[in-house]
This record gives structure tokens, C-alpha cells and sequence, in this order.
């Protein structure tokens, strides 16, 4: 079995991203110069550290399904999308004092959020038809992408930067070699 068809592997880079996105989101208020700003994105991160953090668990620990781990970390960030909206929201309108502002960030992330659990319910194999075989190219096409962007994104002087770009590198390779394989695209109806 090679690397990154190990769940395990995926299931730690899940782990690891997670935590990061939990201490940066404790320590976003420290760094942050609006404080009530800082601590809305703040929680907003760590709502979403805590759904990877869970997921990579689950994923750590589960069968190497791998049409349930890419479905499943695509329904993940959509779920810590749509929940920490309302406090990036919040932390819109505290830094920029724009309530506008504020509902657009709120109604395009619930927007995106739904978008990655309607993909996340194709992939499971929810009604198979043409606009699934596009979301299997785009899928790939964008996995791909992402991964060399966080690859790119690891080189940094900043261990954090550093680590969380592997790990990312290492989910994203993960969901395009998954959806290459023939459970993906199965499910996919390609």
C-alpha cells in the first residue's frame, strides 16, 4: 500500500491541519489589533479546527473508503464553512464597520458552505448524471492545483506555514489520487 493510499496518512494530515487551525484561531486575538475582530475570526477558526480535527480522527481510525474520506472532508468544510460564517461575519463588520459587508461575507459563505456538501452528497453517489462527471474533472482538476499551491505555500520561513502546507499538500494529493481511482469515479458515474 503506498502512501497516500493509507487513511492513516490523509487521517494525521487531517490531525495536524486541524490543531493548527485551533491554536492559530486561541492565539488570533493576541495577534490580532481589533480585538473584538480577533476574537469573532478567532472562534470562526477554531470551529473549523476542531470539524478537521475530528474528521482526521475518524478518518485515522476508519476503513480506507475512499469515496467516504473525499466526501466526507468535502461535507467537513462545508459544515465549518456554513458554522463559522456568522463569526467571520461579525469579524467583518468589526473591522471594516460595514453591515453590507458583513451579510455578503455571511450569505457567500453559507453559499460555498452548501455548494461543498451538495459536491460532497454527488460523490457519495447521490444521483448520478452529467453534472457529476463535471464535478469528478473539476475535482481532479482542482485537487491538483491545491496541492501544488500548498506545496508552494510551504515554502516559508515559518515552521507553522511550513507544516500546514505539507499537510495540506498531503490531503490535497490524496483526494486527486482518490479521485482517479475506480470507487471515485464509480461513484461518480464516470
Amino acid at each position: 500500500m503506498s502512501f497516500f493510499d493509507d487513511n492513516k496518512n490523509v487521517g494525521l494530515a487531517l490531525i495536524i491541519v486541524g490543531l493548527i487551525a485551533i491554536i492559530a484561531g486561541i492565539l488570533h486575538p493576541v495577534l490580532d489589533d481589533d480585538k473584538g475582530a480577533g476574537v469573532a475570526y478567532g472562534i470562526a477558526g477554531i470551529i473549523g479546527g476542531i470539524i478537521l480535527l475530528l474528521f482526521g480522527l475518524k478518518v485515522r481510525s476508519g476503513s480506507n473508503d475512499k469515496v467516504a474520506i473525499v466526501s466526507g472532508l468535502l461535507r467537513a468544510i462545508g459544515i465549518a464553512t456554513i458554522l463559522a460564517a456568522i463569526f467571520n461575519a461579525i469579524g467583518f463588520y468589526l473591522l471594516n464597520d460595514s453591515i453590507g459587508g458583513a451579510i455578503g461575507s455571511l450569505i457567500i459563505s453559507i453559499i460555498i458552505g452548501l455548494i461543498y456538501i451538495w459536491i460532497a452528497q454527488k460523490i457519495a453517489g447521490a444521483n448520478k448524471n452529467a453534472i457529476s462527471k463535471i464535478i469528478w474533472v473539476l475535482l481532479v482538476v482542482f485537487s491538483i492545483i491545491l496541492a501544488i499551491l500548498s506545496l508552494l505555500g510551504a515554502i516559508s520561513s515559518d515552521i507553522v506555514a511550513i507544516i500546514s502546507g505539507i499537510a495540506w499538500f498531503i490531503i490535497y494529493l490524496y483526494v486527486f489520487i482518490a479521485s482517479l481511482s475506480s470507487e471515485v469515479k464509480s461513484s461518480l458515474g464516470v
